[in-house]
């Protein structure tokens, strides 16, 4: 609320001429155009602004009537008043009424006797001096806003000067809130498109990974925001089982939706038999042209036979770890190759690397997440901490390993609670600070006790084959 002090209006005879009494002074202008200022910049949506508008206007001008009007471009729609009149307010096109003819010149009006105009009002109107004021920012047109008065030569040019003043803030204003509103507007739709992309996305990575011939999955994925570019995938198909991990550049909708399109592509490579170096030749050429630019993705595949046996092959991906059971240590193995979606692939770029998971070796795969996330004093995990973390977890789950440790389900304890055990430490190293990536850590283990199990399984082959003979 200002307090404005002035003497009341009124409208004088002098010499023939009408005049008017009383109005504002110097300290009075810049009085209300600070407050005018306060109150648009505590404003917070569209509706408010109009709202101080009517009750500025009311507090200054002595009015019987406020209208703001807003521009569609073919009409000025009413969107505010104090009072409703008869005839009501209506949709105006340009150059029609006072209103009207504002936005047709872009220029303010004061009309001191709206009786020697008839054609500016509608049949019945009482309104008979306006001071009416083009809304605009920069060179664009907002609206109008009016004040009115049944009385004739009512306002004078001092009225006309502080609504210009108004009307000129009162765009800046309107710009501010309506990017506001239009970006909350667009965040909301985007949250929506965000649970949407996480449902969808959530259909392709798998929660539980079932052990595979005495090899036992433990994996862990954590999206920065609603959706990820990390993306990881376990197929069992013949006598072999084929694990993809992907990191798709940048994080979001775009990059999930990558993700997407590699987990059909792999999985159609896979079905078709297609051995490692050509997966992942088929998989830049075939994702390639559809990448949004300057986006690329790296790739690591393995694939473990019936034996034992695996092999791997890496697109820009980080080393793949190995803890060896019979050493108690970890060993990190890379194999050349660039990441895919940024030139040409061909297999010869991707040569496969082999070995043999013996048993209790360990295979582990990650994204950068892991590492590169940094705790609150700034330090990155870095991998030297990831292998500390391997090695501690492994020996604190192996000694609380349950007596069924050596059939299927004991094995997937163990590296399910390593995987967990893994991630719990690296939180602990975080604490709260906001992840910087997508997170995906997947290991599979070969059973400690496989040979134990083989050796039984045959002995009792052998006593049933004796047994039909």
């Amino acid at each position: 609320m200002i307090e404005v002090k002035y003497g009341k209006r009124r409208v004088v005879s002098y010499r023939g001429n009408r005049q008017v009494v009383g109005g504002l002074t110097a300290k009075n202008k810049i009085d209300i155009l600070l407050y005018i200022s306060k109150e648009f910049a505590n404003a917070n949506s569209e509706d408010e602004l109009y709202d101080r508008v009517l009750t500025i206007c009311a507090e200054i001008f002595e009015v019987d009537n406020v209208t703001l009007r807003s521009w569609d471009g073919s009409l000025l729609r009413p969107v505010r008043f104090m009072v409703e009149t008869e005839p009501p307010r209506r949709a105006l096109s340009e150059g029609e009424g006072y209103s009207g003819q504002v936005v047709s010149t872009r220029t303010s009006s004061l009309i001191p006797d709206l009786t020697r105009s008839p054609d500016l009002i509608d049949d019945g109107e009482t309104t008979q001096c306006v001071v009416v004021v083009p809304i605009l920012y920069k060179d664009t047109l907002l609206g109008t806003i009016s004040i009115e008065k049944d009385i004739p030569y009512f306002y004078k040019d001092d009225d006309l000067e502080i609504l210009e003043a108004m009307a000129s803030q009162l765009g800046l204003a309107l710009n501010e809130v309506r990017l506001i509103e239009g970006l909350i507007d667009a965040q909301k739709r985007i949250n929506v498109d965000l649970k949407m992309g996480r449902i969808v996305q959530g259909q392709i990575i798998q929660s539980e990974i079932q052990p595979w011939n005495s090899v036992h999955f433990g994996s862990y994925y954590e999206p920065m925001v609603e959706v990820s570019g990390d993306y990881f995938d376990v197929i069992r198909k013949g006598n072999s089982v084929s694990i993809l991990a992907a990191d798709v550049s940048g994080h979001g909708v775009s990059a999930a939706l990558v993700t997407v399109t590699i987990h059909h592509e792999f999985r159609r490579c896979v079905e078709a038999g297609m051995g490692l170096p050509e997966i992942m030749e088929e998989l830049g050429e075939s994702i390639r042209p559809k990448l949004p630019s300057e986006t690329y993705f790296t790739a690591q595949i393995m694939r473990i036979y019936a034996d034992h046996t695996y092999s791997f092959v890496n697109a820009g991906h980080n080393h793949l770890i190995k803890y060896v059971h019979a050493d108690k240590a970890f060993e990190q193995i890379d194999a050349p190759g660039i990441p895919l979606g940024i030139m040409q692939a061909r297999r010869e770029d991707y040569p496969e690397t082999f070995g043999k998971l013996n048993p209790g070796d360990i295979l582990v795969t990650y994204t950068d997440g892991i590492t590169e996330q940094r705790n609150e004093a700034g330090e990155e995990a870095g991998l030297e901490r990831l292998l500390y973390w391997l090695h501690e977890q492994n020996t604190k789950h192996q000694a609380q390993a349950p007596a069924n440790w050596d059939d299927e389900v004991g094995g997937s304890f163990h590296v399910n609670k390593l995987c967990n055990g893994v991630i719990d430490s690296w939180r602990e190293f975080v604490g709260n600070v906001p992840r910087g990536d997508d997170v995906n850590l997947i290991m599979a283990m070969c059973n400690q006790h496989i040979r134990d199990a083989q050796a039984a399984f045959k002995e009792a082959r052998s006593t049933a084959i004796s047994r039909a003979l």
